[in-house]
């Protein structure tokens, strides 16, 4: 677990062996990342409905890629922010 998981793990609502984040702390954990000079791998996007977990691929963005161009941060916070309030995400880092 890296510096910033670190932090926010207490922040984490844990589903199913998952760490996730709402919109809001989501953002904070990627500001953090580009403070700490940790580069982002992809966030999932996931609806939660009673107790299920549901993933949305359409809510999910991968940086991992070779042909990834530009700011990852830029991108990642532009990106979360036009995401619903109400969707929750994981954040894979190094």
């Amino acid at each position: 677990m890296n510096k910033v998981e670190q932090i926010f793990v207490e922040e984490a609502l844990e589903r199913g062996g998952l760490l996730l984040y709402t919109r809001e702390i989501a953002l904070k954990f990627v500001k953090e990342c580009r403070n700490e000079n940790i580069h982002l791998l992809g966030i999932d996007g996931f609806f939660l409905i009673d107790n299920s977990t549901q993933p949305s691929m359409a809510d999910s963005i991968d940086f991992s890629s070779l042909f990834f161009e530009g700011d990852v941060y830029k991108k990642a916070i532009d990106f979360l922010e036009k995401r619903p309030i109400g969707m929750f995400f994981e954040i894979i880092c190094e």
